[in-house]
């Protein structure tokens, strides 16, 4: 959830899309009906705080 930058009131995503492998564009729109104010935001990696193990291969177990 992001706040509105008009109000600061919560608003919602309504829809998204890939611009890149790495960012997300997101819709917002201001859940406060007076100000109702739509806006945009991008969502991107920043950094890895913990890589995952490796996952071992099972596929031998079928």
């Amino acid at each position: 959830m992001m706040h509105c930058p008009e109000c600061q009131s919560a608003a919602h995503t309504r829809s998204s899309r890939m611009v890149t492998e790495q960012t997300k564009e997101r819709y917002h729109q201001c859940r406060n009906l007076e100000c109702s104010c739509t806006f945009v935001t991008h969502e991107s990696y920043a950094r890895i705080v913990a890589k995952p193990q490796k996952v071992a291969d099972t596929s031998w177990r079928k």
